[in-house]
């Protein structure tokens, strides 16, 4: 038991904690994953959603939709509260750069957090609603969803390199290392999008469940797996 709508999770191997994000209780609870309990319950802002760890520094950054925050939590205490744009939903950490990138669902932007210094050093425009946002290694490219316009943003460091069209209204979205490509839950379309890295098209359209959402890859397997939100399957 958590609290109340837990949206956003998170783990960090530091300390082999789980940071649940609870949306309508304003807070982070802290799962110790050796015994499935609850040690911790930290205040953040309003409406947390995206949560991410950040292995160059330990911190755990949470996107605060309300507040228009990201708050850093180091270990179980809140370290900082960095602004960002209006409604953040997604976040995710480039290694290549250090940075953290915060879609800002109504400001059509990307905030960037040097994760160094806990500032905002860009803004970048994208599409209309960003919403999930996950980082390529094999390019060093950041894939931001637009859930507005049907659109994928490329973002290069700080820079807009492309923009690809995908289905209607893409959420999340997760990289998979064995093939290099990137999946785009397309809730409006009740398919996936398949994205090849190397070249920035959209090679294959894959139909799952209605309303997917939330998309990841297992190692393990080498398995896509998409929550489907209408459906309720996977």
């Amino acid at each position: 038991t958590v609290g109340q709508r837990p949206v956003g999770i998170a783990y960090d191997p530091s300390n082999g904690y789980i940071y649940v994000a609870n949306s309508f209780s304003g807070t982070v609870s802290v799962i110790n994953g050796a015994t499935n309990t609850v040690i911790a319950t930290i205040p953040v802002g309003i409406n947390p959603e995206g949560i991410a760890y950040d292995p160059s520094n330990g911190y755990i950054y949470v996107a605060n939709s309300f507040s228009g925050t990201v708050s850093v939590i180091n270990g179980t205490t809140v370290i900082a509260t960095i602004t960002v744009g209006s409604w953040p939903e997604g976040i995710a950490y480039d290694p290549s750069n250090g940075y953290l990138y915060v879609t800002n669902y109504y400001s059509n932007t990307v905030s960037v957090i040097n994760g160094a210094t806990n500032l905002v050093i860009a803004t970048i425009p994208v599409g209309i609603n960003p919403a999930g946002v996950a980082y390529d290694p094999s390019n060093g490219y950041i894939y931001v969803t637009n859930y507005g316009s049907d659109t994928v943003s490329v973002i290069n460091g700080t820079t807009v390199i492309a923009n690809i069209t995908v289905g209607i209204l893409p959420e999340g979205v997760a990289y998979d290392p064995s093939n290099g490509y990137i999946y785009v839950a397309d809730a409006g379309s009740g398919t996936v999008s398949v994205i090849n890295g190397a070249n920035n098209t959209v090679i294959a359209n894959i139909t799952v469940g209605s309303g997917p959402w939330g998309v990841a890859y297992d190692p393990s397997n080498g398995y896509i797996y998409v929550a489907d939100f209408y459906s309720g399957t996977v």
